[in-house]
């Protein structure tokens, strides 16, 4: 009988991390894009958030934290909950996460300002420069095990100053990383919209891209997915084409051993990653963001 409880014991600790969901969505400018004049398509946000059956979920653009606290207390009655930064950078897009009541429990939040101005990370204007990293710390309910989640949105632009400047603010990724380990935590996920504009074509970016990952200890979960979201291409042909802009980094503790799947959702699933008439990209980008969700399972 002893032994039947030490092997159960060990088989919870092993599989600690068992079917979490990890998701990370960038929602145009929440609840009003003014570039294109369009309020969000609330209704179709909250089944999208629905259907995705995340544990975690890192969210960028939010521009009325307010109104989105709303709709998830609305919609969820306590099952979700919401957290955002106070600081948006230029455009004032908060980030932020949505985490399920039942699975993990919010211990910490702040917000880290070394992404504002990677040149000079001691300034800390709120509303100017880039957007700040939003960080919690989150214990899983069943095992009390801690998580660090880092929600980011880095500089936007495929010019080689907006190259650059994301390469120094992922530098100040790896910075925050290696303090958390050095106070001892080493389960990390990092997700968001890091506007690897270049990350689809391949090539020098790209390979950097993947030696910063590999050099910050992490697993790139969407290495594989084909897009992320869509964009006009920079050619006046009336066609959204494909790109891949958004990334789930874990550290090896919750990927090691693990039985990982990654799917994008929304239009870029259901257009397969195709340039398509932007006539024909559906309520999801029309209504709710040019991103696609990508969701991650761990057991």
């Amino acid at each position: 009988m002893k032994l039947s409880i030490i092997l159960i014991s060990l088989i919870v600790s092993l599989n600690s991390f068992a079917a979490l969901r990890f998701a990370t969505y960038n929602i145009r400018n929440f609840d009003y894009d003014e570039r294109s004049n369009t309020p969000t398509n609330k209704s179709h946000l909250v089944n999208t958030l629905i259907d995705l059956k995340a544990d975690l979920l890192a969210v960028q653009e939010i521009n009325d934290t307010y109104e989105f606290e709303s709709m998830i207390n609305i919609n969820f009655q306590g099952k979700l909950k919401s957290v955002f930064t106070e600081c948006g950078g230029a455009h004032q897009q908060k980030l932020g996460f949505i985490y399920n009541t039942s699975k993990l429990k919010l211990v910490s939040f702040d917000q880290d300002m070394r992404t504002v101005n990677p040149k000079n990370p001691s300034q800390t204007v709120c509303n100017s420069g880039s957007r700040p990293l939003a960080v919690g710390m989150f214990k899983t309910v069943d095992t009390n095990k801690t998580i660090i989640a880092i929600s980011l949105h880095l500089k936007s632009g495929g010019r080689d100053n907006s190259i650059q400047k994301r390469f120094m603010q992922l530098k100040g990724v790896s910075d925050l990383i290696s303090e958390y380990r050095d106070n001892g935590y080493e389960n990390f996920i990092i997700m968001g919209d890091f506007n690897s504009t270049e990350y689809i074509i391949g090539g020098k970016i790209q390979a950097k891209f993947q030696s910063v990952v590999k050099k910050m200890e992490l697993r790139d979960l969407t290495s594989n997915v084909k897009c992320t979201a869509y964009w006009w291409g920079g050619v006046q042909d009336s066609r959204q084409y494909p790109s891949t802009l958004d990334h789930i980094l874990v550290s090896p503790s919750l990927a090691q051993n693990k039985k990982i799947t990654t799917e994008v959702r929304g239009h870029c699933q259901q257009l397969k990653c195709e340039a398509t008439f932007e006539s024909d990209m559906g309520t999801d980008f029309d209504g709710v963001s040019d991103h696609c969700p990508i969701v991650s399972e761990v057991q």
